[in-house]
């Protein structure tokens, strides 16, 4: 879709003292806003802007089942029109992509083509939102991150960030993430670490801080417990009675005995992600997605906490 063509209902979206409502840039399969949906729930995305087909397919089928709020989709993001959203919303969540930074790929940084970051920084300039929410690969410390942050103290923003991974979160993998969490104000940036942690060489981290117990501090005060609660909510959800309650997060490769706990009671139950040799197209995109995407309780974690520590220590 053209940010043109529904310039007309943005009045359904201005947004009231009662909600908390976003755009949300390179969404992918909605990871970020279903994390900002767990540690908000007054949250709602009112627009998306993804250029995967699988991914957008995605996002309509989540609406379909009401995981996610209905919401235009927009396919590209260099000609999405930011202006129209001002005063409309008050967050920009912004996924963007990870290649430039990767330590699977060759680091190019701005050099490569798909380097996004002008463009979501051009749409935070044009809304000028309360808050930027952003994630990334852990890489983006040492290539690009300092940038980032130059680029959101220019826009009168105040940045905290942190490595946070799934595993905090619940689940059995690593998947080791950084989140970065800007807020409309006048003073300087701040990096914080997750629980995961690194005491990283990179010039750009050294000058904004590194302050692993004071986040860890304001973790476990803010961010576990958004995390325990939706895990208890996952766990006491059920399904039909008799039916054994399948986990949120699968078991780790090992862990045999929870597998055949699992599959004893539910037989049923298929692999969700097969490997390449397999060879069924549908698997490709689902594999792709399964690396590209944001476990979304970490998204929640990470939230919580750098949104406590801008509350706790300004």
């Amino acid at each position: 879709m053209k940010g043109n063509d529904l310039v007309d209902l943005h009045t359904q979206f201005t947004p009231d003292a009662a909600d908390l409502r976003g755009i949300s840039l390179c969404a992918g399969y909605g990871g970020l806003d279903l994390g900002l949906h767990i540690a908000e729930p007054r949250y709602r995305t009112v627009g998306y802007v993804e250029r995967e087909t699988h991914a957008s397919a995605t996002l309509v089928a989540r609406m379909a089942d009401a995981a996610l709020a209905q919401a235009p989709i927009w396919d590209d993001l260099r000609s999405f029109d930011g202006l129209a959203w001002r005063g409309r919303v008050h967050l920009v969540a912004a996924g963007y992509p990870c290649q430039p930074f990767s330590q699977a790929g060759k680091r190019r940084g701005s050099a490569d083509p798909r380097h996004l970051w002008p463009e979501v920084a051009r749409v935070v300039s044009e809304i000028e939102p309360d808050w930027v929410f952003c994630e990334n690969v852990e890489g983006h410390l040492d290539v690009g991150f300092a940038d980032v942050v130059e680029c959101l103290q220019g826009m009168d923003y105040r940045v905290k960030a942190g490595l946070f991974t799934a595993r905090e979160a619940g689940a059995s993998h690593r998947r080791r993430r950084l989140f970065i969490l800007a807020h409309a104000d006048r003073q300087r940036c701040r990096l914080l670490s997750g629980a995961a942690g690194r005491t990283g060489d990179d010039p750009s981290v050294e000058a904004v801080g590194y302050r692993r117990r004071e986040l860890r501090s304001v973790c476990d005060q803010h961010g576990q417990p958004v995390v325990d609660a939706a895990l208890a909510d996952a766990e006491g959800a059920g399904g039909p009675p008799g039916v054994p309650v399948i986990p949120i997060f699968a078991p780790g490769p090992a862990e045999l005995q929870a597998w055949a706990d699992i599959l004893d009671g539910r037989p049923d139950l298929q692999p969700a992600i097969l490997r390449a040799s397999d060879g069924l197209a549908d698997r490709v995109d689902r594999s792709r997605g399964a690396g590209n995407g944001v476990c979304s309780l970490a998204a929640a974690l990470a939230w919580a906490t750098l949104k406590a520590a801008f509350d706790a220590n300004g």
